[in-house]
Protein backbone atom coordinates (compact mmCIF):
# COMPACT_ATOMS: atom_id res chain seq x y z
CA UNK A 1 0.00 0.00 0.00
CA UNK A 2 1.23 3.44 -0.88
CA UNK A 3 0.97 7.05 0.83
CA UNK A 4 1.23 9.98 -1.04
CA UNK A 5 1.00 13.45 -0.12
CA UNK A 6 -1.56 15.64 -1.32
CA UNK A 7 -1.09 19.48 -1.31
CA UNK A 8 -4.37 22.07 -0.98
CA UNK A 9 -3.73 25.84 -1.43
CA UNK A 10 -6.20 26.59 0.85
CA UNK A 11 -8.37 29.91 -0.88
CA UNK A 12 -8.57 31.51 2.62
CA UNK A 13 -8.26 35.30 2.86
CA UNK A 14 -8.21 35.61 6.69
CA UNK A 15 -8.19 39.05 6.81
CA UNK A 16 -8.62 40.61 2.98
CA UNK A 17 -11.47 40.66 0.80
CA UNK A 18 -9.46 41.15 -2.08
CA UNK A 19 -7.28 38.06 -4.14
CA UNK A 20 -3.58 37.97 -4.22
CA UNK A 21 -2.04 39.39 -7.43
CA UNK A 22 0.49 37.79 -9.15
CA UNK A 23 2.75 40.40 -8.20
CA UNK A 24 2.43 39.63 -4.65
CA UNK A 25 4.77 36.99 -3.16
CA UNK A 26 3.54 34.39 -1.21
CA UNK A 27 5.74 34.00 2.10
CA UNK A 28 5.58 30.68 3.98
CA UNK A 29 6.26 31.54 7.89
CA UNK A 30 6.56 28.43 9.72
CA UNK A 31 5.47 24.67 9.35
CA UNK A 32 2.80 23.19 11.38
CA UNK A 33 2.94 19.46 11.44
CA UNK A 34 0.44 18.18 13.22
CA UNK A 35 1.57 14.89 15.50
CA UNK A 36 -2.03 14.04 16.88
CA UNK A 37 -5.01 15.63 18.49
CA UNK A 38 -3.23 16.77 21.26
CA UNK A 39 -0.04 18.02 20.14
CA UNK A 40 1.62 19.86 17.15
CA UNK A 41 5.37 20.48 16.19
CA UNK A 42 6.50 24.18 14.66
CA UNK A 43 9.76 24.71 13.55
CA UNK A 44 11.08 21.19 15.52
CA UNK A 45 9.26 22.96 19.24
CA UNK A 46 6.54 21.19 20.17
CA UNK A 47 3.08 22.19 21.69
CA UNK A 48 -0.26 22.10 22.71
CA UNK A 49 -2.93 22.87 20.45
CA UNK A 50 -4.29 25.55 22.61
CA UNK A 51 -0.99 27.42 22.28
CA UNK A 52 -0.79 27.49 18.26
CA UNK A 53 -2.47 31.11 18.43
CA UNK A 54 0.21 32.68 20.89
CA UNK A 55 3.28 30.40 18.73
CA UNK A 56 2.14 31.89 15.02
CA UNK A 57 2.01 35.28 16.90
CA UNK A 58 5.75 35.08 18.23
CA UNK A 59 6.82 33.59 14.74
CA UNK A 60 4.93 36.37 12.50
CA UNK A 61 6.24 39.36 14.78
CA UNK A 62 9.46 37.52 14.61
CA UNK A 63 10.15 36.82 11.05
CA UNK A 64 11.11 39.55 8.48
CA UNK A 65 9.16 39.91 6.03
CA UNK A 66 9.11 41.61 1.73
CA UNK A 67 7.13 44.88 1.16
CA UNK A 68 3.69 43.56 -0.25
CA UNK A 69 4.21 40.05 0.21
CA UNK A 70 1.44 37.85 1.67
CA UNK A 71 2.45 35.72 4.54
CA UNK A 72 1.81 32.12 4.90
CA UNK A 73 1.55 28.68 7.16
CA UNK A 74 2.16 25.19 5.86
CA UNK A 75 -0.18 22.35 7.58
CA UNK A 76 1.18 19.25 7.54
CA UNK A 77 -2.04 16.50 8.63
CA UNK A 78 -1.32 12.47 9.09
CA UNK A 79 -4.19 10.23 8.20
CA UNK A 80 -5.24 9.79 11.88
CA UNK A 81 -5.55 13.32 12.80
CA UNK A 82 -9.09 14.07 13.21
CA UNK A 83 -11.31 17.10 11.30
CA UNK A 84 -12.12 18.45 14.17
CA UNK A 85 -8.72 19.03 15.51
CA UNK A 86 -7.94 20.86 11.82
CA UNK A 87 -10.67 23.12 12.17
CA UNK A 88 -9.68 23.76 15.59
CA UNK A 89 -5.99 24.74 13.91
CA UNK A 90 -7.67 26.82 11.31
CA UNK A 91 -9.82 28.89 13.70
CA UNK A 92 -6.51 29.40 15.63
CA UNK A 93 -4.66 30.57 12.64
CA UNK A 94 -7.98 32.58 11.10
CA UNK A 95 -7.17 35.35 14.41
CA UNK A 96 -3.38 36.04 13.83
CA UNK A 97 -2.09 38.26 10.78
CA UNK A 98 -1.49 35.27 9.26
CA UNK A 99 -3.05 35.46 5.22
CA UNK A 100 -2.93 31.80 3.83
CA UNK A 101 -2.64 28.31 4.53
CA UNK A 102 -0.97 25.65 2.73
CA UNK A 103 -2.44 22.23 3.58
CA UNK A 104 -0.80 19.10 2.99
CA UNK A 105 -3.00 15.67 3.86
CA UNK A 106 -0.56 12.26 3.75
CA UNK A 107 -3.52 10.34 2.02
CA UNK A 108 -3.71 6.66 1.55
CA UNK A 109 -4.27 5.84 -1.50
CA UNK A 110 -7.64 4.24 -2.52
CA UNK A 111 -8.01 1.61 -5.08
CA UNK A 112 -10.74 -1.03 -5.99
CA UNK A 113 -8.93 -3.59 -3.60
CA UNK A 114 -7.25 -2.00 -0.57
CA UNK A 115 -5.33 -3.73 2.27
CA UNK A 116 -7.04 -2.91 5.55
CA UNK A 117 -4.62 -2.01 8.50
CA UNK A 118 -5.04 -0.72 11.83
CA UNK A 119 -4.13 2.66 9.94
CA UNK A 120 -6.38 2.65 7.61
CA UNK A 121 -8.73 1.52 10.25
CA UNK A 122 -8.03 4.44 12.20
CA UNK A 123 -8.63 7.18 9.14
CA UNK A 124 -11.37 5.38 8.03
CA UNK A 125 -12.98 5.63 11.96
CA UNK A 126 -12.06 8.80 12.21
CA UNK A 127 -13.88 9.82 9.16
CA UNK A 128 -17.46 8.52 9.87
CA UNK A 129 -16.69 9.93 13.46
CA UNK A 130 -16.57 13.65 12.31
CA UNK A 131 -19.49 13.05 9.55
CA UNK A 132 -21.30 11.41 12.19
CA UNK A 133 -21.12 14.66 14.35
CA UNK A 134 -22.02 17.11 12.49
CA UNK A 135 -25.89 18.15 10.87
CA UNK A 136 -26.80 17.57 7.57
CA UNK A 137 -26.61 20.97 6.31
CA UNK A 138 -22.74 21.62 7.94
CA UNK A 139 -21.76 17.72 6.21
CA UNK A 140 -19.22 18.34 3.35
CA UNK A 141 -17.11 15.71 1.83
CA UNK A 142 -14.28 15.81 -0.30
CA UNK A 143 -14.22 13.37 -3.06
CA UNK A 144 -10.97 11.15 -1.83
CA UNK A 145 -12.65 10.35 1.26
CA UNK A 146 -15.57 9.04 0.10
CA UNK A 147 -13.21 7.23 -2.28
CA UNK A 148 -11.15 6.10 0.40
CA UNK A 149 -14.49 4.86 2.76
CA UNK A 150 -15.84 3.29 0.49
CA UNK A 151 -12.76 1.12 -0.70
CA UNK A 152 -12.15 0.32 3.19
CA UNK A 153 -15.66 -0.51 3.84
CA UNK A 154 -15.49 -2.83 0.78
CA UNK A 155 -12.80 -4.57 1.64
CA UNK A 156 -13.12 -5.00 5.73
CA UNK A 157 -13.42 -8.70 7.45
CA UNK A 158 -16.58 -9.15 9.35
CA UNK A 159 -14.21 -8.68 12.31
CA UNK A 160 -13.21 -5.46 11.42
CA UNK A 161 -16.86 -4.77 10.47
CA UNK A 162 -18.76 -5.25 14.04
CA UNK A 163 -15.06 -4.10 15.74
CA UNK A 164 -15.12 -0.65 14.01
CA UNK A 165 -17.70 2.12 13.15
CA UNK A 166 -20.48 1.25 11.61
CA UNK A 167 -21.20 2.43 7.38
CA UNK A 168 -23.17 5.86 7.50
CA UNK A 169 -26.40 5.02 5.51
CA UNK A 170 -26.49 8.62 4.30
CA UNK A 171 -23.22 8.74 2.46
CA UNK A 172 -23.30 9.53 -1.04
CA UNK A 173 -22.55 6.10 -2.43
CA UNK A 174 -24.49 4.45 -0.06
CA UNK A 175 -28.21 6.70 -0.90
CA UNK A 176 -28.46 8.78 -3.47
CA UNK A 177 -28.55 12.88 -2.86
CA UNK A 178 -31.96 13.97 -2.82
CA UNK A 179 -33.54 15.51 -6.08
CA UNK A 180 -35.51 18.37 -5.48
CA UNK A 181 -38.10 19.17 -8.59
CA UNK A 182 -37.99 23.06 -10.13
CA UNK A 183 -34.38 24.64 -10.34
CA UNK A 184 -36.21 28.17 -9.77
CA UNK A 185 -37.47 27.30 -6.89
CA UNK A 186 -33.92 26.70 -5.54
CA UNK A 187 -33.18 29.51 -2.86
CA UNK A 188 -29.36 30.44 -3.00
CA UNK A 189 -27.95 31.87 0.07
CA UNK A 190 -25.19 34.48 -0.13
CA UNK A 191 -22.88 32.86 2.60
CA UNK A 192 -22.45 29.78 0.47
CA UNK A 193 -20.77 29.05 -2.64
CA UNK A 194 -22.36 27.72 -5.87
CA UNK A 195 -21.63 25.49 -9.02
CA UNK A 196 -24.22 24.96 -11.38
CA UNK A 197 -23.69 21.55 -13.29
CA UNK A 198 -25.11 19.54 -16.19
CA UNK A 199 -24.04 16.65 -17.99
CA UNK A 200 -20.41 17.15 -16.33
CA UNK A 201 -20.58 20.98 -18.17
CA UNK A 202 -20.12 24.00 -15.57
CA UNK A 203 -22.65 26.54 -15.59
CA UNK A 204 -23.00 30.18 -14.30
CA UNK A 205 -26.24 30.56 -11.75
CA UNK A 206 -27.94 32.95 -14.74
CA UNK A 207 -27.58 30.65 -17.62
CA UNK A 208 -28.68 27.75 -15.25
CA UNK A 209 -32.06 28.97 -14.30
CA UNK A 210 -32.80 30.37 -17.78
CA UNK A 211 -31.98 27.37 -19.51
CA UNK A 212 -32.82 24.91 -16.74
CA UNK A 213 -35.30 26.53 -14.71
CA UNK A 214 -37.85 23.37 -14.54
CA UNK A 215 -35.62 20.91 -14.49
CA UNK A 216 -35.19 19.22 -11.20
CA UNK A 217 -31.54 18.85 -9.78
CA UNK A 218 -29.60 17.23 -6.58
CA UNK A 219 -28.06 19.06 -4.12
CA UNK A 220 -24.56 17.78 -3.09
CA UNK A 221 -21.91 19.07 -0.53
CA UNK A 222 -18.53 18.69 -1.17
CA UNK A 223 -15.41 20.18 -0.25
CA UNK A 224 -13.24 20.73 -3.40
CA UNK A 225 -9.70 22.47 -2.93
CA UNK A 226 -10.14 22.76 1.18
CA UNK A 227 -13.84 25.11 0.60
CA UNK A 228 -17.06 24.29 0.92
CA UNK A 229 -19.42 24.06 -2.49
CA UNK A 230 -22.75 23.45 -2.90
CA UNK A 231 -22.99 21.54 -6.31
CA UNK A 232 -26.49 21.94 -7.87
CA UNK A 233 -26.08 18.78 -10.49
CA UNK A 234 -29.04 19.61 -13.06
CA UNK A 235 -30.96 16.35 -14.08
CA UNK A 236 -31.84 15.37 -17.51
CA UNK A 237 -35.99 15.00 -17.02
Amino acid sequence: MKVHLLSFILILLLHFNTKAQSSNKIENIATIEIINDENVSIEGDTISLNNIHKKVIEIFSSVTRQAESFSSLTLIVNQTVSENTIENIKYQIRSTPVQFINLQRTTINTYDWIEVTQNVLDQYNALISYWSSLDAESRYYRASDLEFVESVALNMTMDQRIRNEKLLGYLPFVKAEPKFPDLFMLETLPNKTYIFVREKDTLDKDTAFKEFKNNSYRLKRRIIDEEDMVIIDILKD
